[in-house]
Order: C-alpha cells, then structure tokens, then sequence
C-alpha cells in the first residue's frame, strides 16, 4: 500500500510550526522554530546582517523510518542575501560536537569537536551529537539549504539548531522569512517482514517576520 496525501499547510506569524503526520496510526513529529535573532550593521560594504537561529526537529515514531529531512529558508521576500550557514557540508560515522560563533563580519566560525571514549556518558549527553549526514547550499543566493539523510543503520533523528547568516540593504530593520520542511516517512510491515507497507512524503510550510 503506498500512501502519498496532499501537502500539509502550517502558517505561522513568527516563523514557528509543531506538526504530528500520522502514517498507519503512528505519529511523527516536525518542528521549526525561530528563536531571536542577532542584528548587526556593516560598513564595508554598507548593509544589516542578521544571524538567525533556527531549531528544526524531525522525531519519528519507534515503528517508523525518516528515509530524509529537508528544510529550505527563503529571505529573497526582504531582498535578503545568504551570508553563510551552518551546519555546513558534513558527515560523521562517530558523535561531534558543533559549536558555532558569529563574531562580526560577514561569515559564521564553526568549530567541529569529535567525541572521543575518554568522554563520559554524562558528559556526552549534554553534548549536540548527531549522527545524519549534512548537505548544505546557499551562500550568495536569496535561499538556504539543509538536507539530512540516513549514515548507515542508525536511525534518522534530526534536533538540531541550525545558524543562518543573511544579508540585507543597510538600515533594514525587518527580515522576511518562508520556511519549507519536508520528510520522507516509511513504516515497516509487521515483524521485518514486509519492507514497507505505508509511505508519506511531508511538506509543511511556515512564513513570518523577524524584527530588529
């Protein structure tokens, strides 16, 4: 049985969305939320950055498979620039740490701090560990880019904060954001035995204003 619905809608004033998908009984979580963001005027050329924060979480059901996880930001409505981004490009077989700074300028610091065995349990648990490959694109375009897929048999869970670097005209005091967040979702059949007995493709939408 292949089950494909009609994109899923979600608008929200200030860039945010919490969705359940249900695929054969099973709830799937997405989220998107923009938290507030860091504003900054530039000379040299003359222009307003902002560093925007995001957090995107894609939480599957124990029974279910996220196959892939895309989000796209587009800030062209403000004639907005992608600076940089992060996380950038990036695949990891073992836990990282990401640690991301803006310091002024027109690009993002981004550190990557592997996880060894001397670090504890405790310890790594407070860390941002991730296991999916990255795929990033968008610097000097109106948009950006993240694309999460599967590294090898450990499951897919995306929550992550990601970074945003944008460009706008100088003296801007506004910055407009459509944000795109779409999922592959598969179930197994019952015990293993058959592969996939349900499957949804999620596209849920979220459009709003950031202000200085």
């Amino acid at each position: 049985m292949e089950i494909d619905e009609a994109g899923l809608e979600e608008r929200a004033e200030h860039v945010s969305l919490d969705h359940s998908t249900r695929l054969l009984a099973r709830d799937n979580r997405f989220g998107l939320r923009a938290d507030p963001a860091s504003w900054q005027a530039v000379d040299a050329p003359a222009s307003t950055v902002v560093d925007v924060r995001l957090r995107c979480v894609a939480h599957r059901h124990p029974e279910c498979r996220l196959r892939w996880v895309s989000l796209s930001v587009d800030v062209s409505g403000s004639e907005g620039t992608v600076l940089d981004l992060s996380p950038r490009d990036e695949v990891s077989t073992h836990p990282v740490r990401v640690v991301t700074r803006y310091g002024g300028g027109l690009s993002l610091d981004i550190l990557t701090i592997p996880l060894g065995p001397e670090m504890t349990l405790e310890r790594s648990s407070e860390q941002d560990v991730f296991f999916p490959q990255v795929t990033t694109s968008g610097p000097g375009f109106g948009s950006a880019r993240w694309d999460f897929t599967q590294v090898g048999e450990a499951p897919l869970h995306v929550d992550r904060e990601l970074r945003l670097l944008v460009g706008l005209p100088a003296g801007a005091s506004e910055a407009r954001l459509h944000a795109v967040l779409r999922a592959g979702v598969s179930v197994n059949g019952a015990l293993g035995v058959i592969p996939v007995v349900g499957r949804r493709r999620v596209r849920l939408y979220a459009a709003g204003v950031l202000q200085r």
